[in-house]
């Protein structure tokens, strides 16, 4: 079975060489663009598929694909066929990205029960040879979660193919993976950032225990880094409970949302850096809130600290009520104190935080949540 396998696979993973292509099929694929690019994106899909599957679950997958290229070659060797061709691409790319779904879905399950038994999990990643599977194996080796043999070499090897083999290729990640540097001997904090770039060819979240593990250098990792819609992925866990979803912040929302929804919609693409950055400040206010008050790590995290505190500053002294109206202001400064002592008291009853530490934690989280947002109506630096 390996041996009719690993052709199949390395086939339908290798679209069509139109400099000169080779078959009747290939000449077909060639004349159309649309038919290229779909010939590259199955091919990648089923990449994807086979790599987010188990090596011994892979049968079906690979019989299927079988068919299809037997299919394709009858359907598609004729110019006049593009159409019907075409209709069989999208066909079998609908099949795979379903499979492709459940696939990422009993992956992330392998993932969920890292906390409870890691050398079970990385024993069940071991199954597979897709990004996603490699990359929560270096997070286990390089984090030390998990004993290795020659831990160094394991992990070079496993980076290595996925740089090399297993990411899309995609010119701006690439670029971005690689000014990670050497990621065996760096720090954590470079570590999840190099897993948060697998995951966002994923459709995976980055699952809680990162973060209440990790706490501060996770929060970085995952924040606000492309300022576009790149942003959106990978998705973040949701928390038990919202802090934000309080009654007593959606009393202050009410009266920022009038300015700030109109900004959003004007700040085009880098909107969704916004918008990433409200989720983790979300998730590091509702999940660990005393990492509120740990010094910023990186760079980037420093910068961006400097500038939440322009904003708080702003907001105090706001004089600008042609862009935030004067009466929406004056309510949103009146409705704050009791946001903040409601999450002082959560913080209290539910994290076990001392009042003081509460207290700070209620006021950094009030600092998250107005600085992100005027953000997006100061002026630009």
């Amino acid at each position: 079975m390996l041996s009719l396998c690993i052709p199949i696979a390395a086939m339908a993973q290798t679209p069509p060489d139109c400099t000169k292509p080779s078959s009747r099929t290939d000449r077909t694929i060639c004349a159309s663009a649309d038919l290229k690019v779909a010939a590259e994106d199955l091919a990648t899909l089923l990449r994807d598929t086979l790599g987010n599957t188990p090596v011994d679950g892979r049968d079906a997958i690979e019989r299927a694909q079988k068919a299809f290229l037997t299919e394709r070659d009858g359907t598609c060797a004729d110019k006049s066929a593009i159409p019907a061709c075409r209709t069989l691409y999208e066909t079998r790319a609908a099949d795979l990205a379903v499979q492709n779904s459940a696939a990422q879905k009993k992956l992330a399950t392998i993932v969920a029960s890292i906390p409870k038994d890691a050398k079970a999990a990385a024993v069940a990643l071991q199954r597979y040879s897709g990004a996603p599977a490699k990359a929560w194996l270096v997070y286990l080796y390089q984090s030390g979660a998990v004993a290795v043999h020659d831990k160094d070499a394991t992990v070079r090897k496993l980076v290595d193919e996925i740089l090399n083999q297993d990411l899309p290729k995609d010119p701006y990640l690439l670029e971005e993976m690689a000014n990670l540097g050497d990621v065996p001997s760096a720090p954590l904090g470079t570590l999840l950032l190099f897993l948060r770039h697998v995951l966002s060819t994923t459709e995976m979240d980055a699952p809680c225990f990162l973060f209440t593990k990790h706490g501060q250098p996770a929060f970085e990792a995952f924040g606000a880094f492309w300022g576009n819609a790149r942003d959106e992925t990978p998705g973040l866990c949701s928390p038990p409970s919202s802090v934000f979803d309080l009654p007593e912040w959606k009393t202050v929302s009410t009266h920022m949302d009038p300015a700030i929804e109109p900004a959003l919609v004007e700040r085009g693409s880098i909107r969704h850096g916004y918008e990433r950055q409200f989720e983790v400040d979300d998730l590091q206010a509702s999940l660990v809130p005393s990492t509120l008050l740990e010094a910023p790590m990186s760079a980037e995290a420093r910068k961006m600290a400097e500038q939440r505190g322009r904003a708080v500053a702003a907001f105090r002294t706001w004089s600008d009520f042609d862009i935030w109206p004067e009466k929406e202001y004056r309510a949103a400064v009146h409705a704050l104190p009791a946001a903040i002592t409601v999450t002082s008291k959560l913080y209290r009853e539910k994290f076990k935080l001392n009042p003081q530490t509460a207290d700070q934690a209620a006021k950094a989280a009030a600092d998250r949540f107005v600085a992100g947002r005027l953000g997006l109506i100061m002026p630009d630096d």
